[in-house]
C-alpha cells in the first residue's frame, strides 16, 4: 500500500510540473490587447472632408463606412479626430492596402508616403500606390499626444466606384492605437499558436518514422507506421498554412492548403486504420481512402470545385466504415482494434459531451454550432463534421497505437527472455546426453576388456563364475544400443535422445542425414535448432488418434555453403498461423510452450536464413538451409 502511495504523489507531482510549465509556454499564446483601441470609422466618431485651401467641404455618410461629396475623381480627402484614448508608448496602425496616406498631429506632419509634396492639409495631392502593402503602416505618436487632434490624408483612385457614371464613394482606412509593444505581442501570440501545434505534429511524425525504422531493422516491415507518420506530417501544415504570416516566407500556393492537408491527412489515416485490419474487409478503407485523396488533389481542395464536395462526402464514408469495422475487427479479436475502438468510442463520447455541456452553458454557441453543421450540409461542404471527426479519430489512433506498440515491445521482451530460458534449459539437456553418450563410448570402448576376461573364464571352466559376469554385463542397457545415425557426436546424441522418445509414444522415424565429423557451426546453436523441430514434430504426433500412424521424417545433408535442416511430421490437428509473427501458435498451455519455432527462426536468421513452415494435407514441415560461417584458411 505504501509503495503504491508514494508512486501515486510522484506521478501528481511530475503531472504538476510538467503542467506549470506547459501554463507558461500557452501564456504566450495569448496577446496584449487591454492597451488597443479600433479607431476605424465604423467604431468612432470622425470628421470626414475634402479640403482645396482654407475651404473646406464635409462628405457625407453612405448609410455604410463609406463616404460621398467629392468633386473631382482621385481628389485627396481627410479625416480627423481629437485622440482621447490613453495608451503607454502610443503607435498609430493604418492598414491602407494601396492607398498613400499623410498623417498629422494639430497640423504638424509625423508620416507621409510622398515625401516630394511638402504642403500640409488643404495642399496634398496623394497618387494611389502601385502596389498592395503586406503590413500596416506603423506611427509612433509622441508621449504628449492627448488632447490634439490627429488628421490623416488618404488617396482615392479608380476601383471604389470612380467612375462617371457612378457616385464617388471613399473609404477610410481601418485606424488602429495600440501601445507599443502590442502589436509585435499579437504576432509571437501568432507565432506560438501556429508553433505549438505545429512542432507537436512534427514530434509525432518524428516518433512514429522512428518506430517505423525501428521495426524494420528488427526484420519487421510495419508500412501502416510510416502511413501514420505521413498522416501527422500532413496535420503539421494546417496551422502553417492558416498563419497570417505564411506569404511572407513562401509565396501562398495555388490551392487551398489548409484544405488540402486535412484532406490528405485524413488519406493517410484511412490508409494506416486499413492496414491495421485483417481480411479482404481492409480493402474497403483502402478504396475509400484511395478515392478520398484522388478527388482531393484533383479538386485542388477548392470550395468550388465539385470534386471537392465528392472527396468530403467520401472522407465521412470512409470515417464511418472505420467506426464500424473497428467494431467487427475488435470481435474477431484483432489486438489494435480491441484498443482503437473503445477510445474511438470514448474520445467521440467526449467530444458529443463537452459540444453539449458548452451549448447548454451558451444558447448563442449552440445555435451557431447548429447553423455551421446545417449550412456545411446544405452548400455541400460538411468541413465542421468531418474535421472535427477526423481528428477525434487522429487523436484515438495516436493513442491506440502507441499503446500497441508499447505492448508489442514488452511482449517482445518477454518472449527474448523466455527463448533465453528455453536455450538454457536445451543447453543442459544437451550437455547432460553429452555426457551421457561419453560414459556410453567409453563402456563401449571397454567391451573389449569384459570380452577377454571371459574368455579366461571359459578356459577355466568356471561356469558359476560366467554366469555371475555375464548377469552384471546385462544389467547394463546401454551396451544394447543400436548403430549411430551420424558422425557427427552432437546431432547423433540428439536425435539418439529425441527420436528414442518418440519410439516410446509409437512415432515411426526416418532419418536421412548425412554430415561429416565437424561442422562450422557450433553446437550451441546447432543442438538447439534440432531439438526445437523435433520437439515441435513430437507434438504434433500426440494429438494422434487411436490407431493412426505416427511419423516423422528428420533430413540433414551440405550442399554447398548451406547446411540444410528439415524436418517433417505427421499432422492430425489444424494449426494456429499467427499472421503478424508469420508463425504457427503451439496449443500447448505452459508459458514456454509456442517458443519452440521462434527460437529456430532466431537461429535461421542468425545465419541469414529463414525458417520455412508448411502445412499440407496431412503433414506439417519446417526446413532452413543455415549458411555455413566462413573460415579463414
Amino acid at each position: 500500500m505504501r509503495r503504491w502511495i508514494i508512486r501515486g504523489a510522484a506521478a501528481f507531482m511530475v503531472l504538476l510540473l510538467c503542467g506549470f510549465f506547459a501554463a507558461a509556454l500557452l501564456f504566450f499564446t495569448q496577446p496584449m490587447t487591454e492597451q488597443t483601441f479600433d479607431l476605424s470609422v465604423e467604431t468612432v466618431q470622425w470628421e470626414v472632408y475634402i479640403q482645396e485651401g482654407q475651404q473646406r467641404t464635409d462628405l457625407l455618410p453612405d448609410g455604410d463606412i463609406g463616404y460621398t461629396g467629392l468633386s473631382a475623381p482621385g481628389q485627396t480627402f481627410y479625416f480627423s479626430r481629437i485622440l482621447t484614448e490613453e495608451v503607454e508608448s502610443p503607435v498609430l496602425y493604418l492598414d491602407t492596402v494601396n492607398r498613400s496616406v499623410a498623417v498629422f498631429l494639430d497640423g504638424e506632419r509625423l508620416y507621409t508616403d510622398c515625401p516630394e509634396q511638402s504642403g500640409g492639409v488643404g495642399e496634398l495631392t496623394l497618387p494611389m500606390l502601385g502596389w498592395d502593402r503586406l503590413e500596416p503602416v506603423e506611427i509612433t505618436l509622441p508621449p504628449d499626444y492627448l488632447g490634439k487632434t490627429l488628421t490623416i490624408a488618404q488617396s482615392t483612385g479608380l476601383g471604389e466606384k470612380q467612375i462617371p457614371e457612378m457616385e464617388p464613394t471613399v473609404y477610410p482606412c481601418t485606424v488602429t492605437l495600440s501601445c507599443g509593444y502590442a502589436y509585435e505581442s499579437g504576432i509571437v501570440a501568432e507565432s506560438f499558436r501556429t508553433a505549438i501545434p505545429a512542432a507537436l505534429c512534427f514530434v509525432l511524425g518524428l516518433l512514429l518514422s522512428t518506430a517505423f525504422l525501428w521495426q524494420s531493422f528488427r526484420g519487421r516491415w510495419d508500412i501502416g507506421l510510416f502511413i501514420f507518420s505521413l498522416a501527422a506530417f500532413f496535420l503539421m501544415l494546417v496551422p502553417l498554412g492558416a498563419a497570417s504570416f505564411f506569404g511572407h516566407y513562401l509565396p501562398y500556393p495555388e490551392v487551398d492548403l489548409n484544405a488540402l492537408s486535412r484532406a490528405l491527412c485524413l488519406t493517410s489515416l484511412l490508409l494506416f486504420l486499413g492496414s491495421r485490419g485483417n481480411g479482404r474487409l481492409r480493402w474497403i478503407l483502402w478504396g475509400t481512402a484511395a478515392l478520398h485523396g484522388l478527388t482531393a488533389l484533383l479538386g485542388r481542395a477548392s470550395a468550388t470545385s465539385l470534386l471537392t464536395v465528392v472527396s468530403e462526402y467520401l472522407g465521412l464514408l470512409g470515417l464511418l466504415a472505420a467506426a464500424v469495422l473497428s467494431l467487427v475487427w475488435r470481435k474477431r479479436g484483432n489486438g489494435f482494434y480491441w484498443l482503437f475502438s473503445p477510445l474511438l468510442l470514448a474520445v467521440l463520447g467526449m467530444g458529443l459531451a463537452v459540444c453539449g455541456v458548452h451549448a447548454a452553458a451558451d444558447p448563442t454557441w449552440g445555435r451557431e454550432l447548429m447553423i455551421h453543421l446545417r449550412t456545411g450540409f446544405q452548400n455541400g461542404l460538411p468541413r465542421f463534421l468531418l474535421w472535427s471527426w477526423s481528428a477525434l479519430t487522429m487523436a484515438a489512433g495516436i493513442l491506440a497505437a502507441f499503446i500497441d506498440l508499447f505492448r508489442r515491445e514488452s511482449q517482445r521482451r518477454t518472449e527474448e527472455r523466455l527463448l533465453l530460458q528455453r536455450g538454457e534449459l536445451i543447453r543442459e539437456n544437451y550437455e547432460n546426453l553429452r555426457k551421457h553418450n561419453e560414459e556410453i563410448q567409453t563402456l563401449r570402448h571397454d567391451l573389449r576388456h569384459h570380452v577377454t576376461a571371459l574368455q579366461g573364464l571359459c578356459r577355466e571352466g568356471d561356469m558359476g563364475e560366467i554366469q555371475k559376469y555375464l548377469e552384471s554385463l546385462s544389467q547394463r542397457p546401454e551396451l544394447n544400443r543400436s548403430n549411430g545415425y551420424t558422425v557427427h557426436p552432437a546431432v547423433d546424441t540428439v536425435l539418439t535422445a529425441m527420436l528414442a522418445r518418440g519410439a516410446e509414444t509409437g512415432v515411426r522415424a526416418e532419418v536421412r542425414v548425412e554430415l561429416p565429423p565437424e561442422l562450422h557451426i557450433p553446437n550451441s546453436d546447432l543442438c538447439p535448432l534440432l531439438m526445437n523441430l523435433l520437439e515441435n514434430a513430437l507434438e504434433a504426433n500426440e494429438k494422434a488418434p487411436e490407431g493412426a500412424e505416427k511419423w516423422l521424417r528428420v533430413t540433414m545433408h551440405l550442399r554447398g555453403e548451406y547446411l540444410y535442416v528439415g524436418v517433417e511430421n505427421a499432422r492430425f490437428a489444424p494449426v494456429n498461423f499467427d499472421p503478424e509473427e508469420g508463425l504457427y501458435n503451439s496449443t500447448k498451455p505452459g508459458t514456454l510452450h509456442g517458443m519452440g519455432l521462434k527460437s529456430a527462426r532466431a537461429t535461421a536468421r542468425k545465419y541469414h536464413s529463414e525458417l520455412v513452415l508448411k502445412a499440407i494435407e496431412d503433414s506439417f514441415s519446417a526446413s532452413t538451409a543455415l549458411l555455413l560461417p566462413k573460415t579463414e584458411a
